[in-house]
């Protein structure tokens, strides 16, 4: 086990300050307080290995994400494709209604004759 400032642990890990901070405050990491002055210095407990540990499962979640981009573009490609004919559907119903009110004499005008 190594002991880190945050700092440095910021760089060992890749990750920004805040990040480090939520992952401190739910526990996924270790760390080590001590004393200084009114405060106390935080040091965050890597095992020797974390960084490796951490680079690949990042690995593995960039995968699972690129997957479920591609899963959702295909669903958007499906759903804008179903939107398209839904609207030359609407069009060409537009287009008939209009056609039969063409047709169709308007009822006053047999009441005037």
């Amino acid at each position: 086990m190594r002991l880190l400032t945050k700092a440095e642990a910021c760089r060992e890990l890749r990750v920004s300050l805040s990040t480090l901070n939520r992952r401190i405050a739910a526990g996924e990491l270790a760390v080590q307080r001590e004393p200084h002055g009114s405060r106390h210095r935080v040091y965050v407990l890597l095992a020797e290995d974390a960084p490796d540990n951490d680079h690949s499962a990042g690995v593995a979640e960039l995968a699972v994400a690129r997957q479920r981009i591609q899963e959702l573009e295909g669903q958007a490609a499906l759903l804008q494709e179903q939107l398209d004919q839904e609207r030359r559907r609407n069009a060409g119903l537009v287009n008939e209604l209009a056609a039969a009110r063409e047709r169709r004499s308007p009822w006053w005008q047999f009441w005037q004759s």
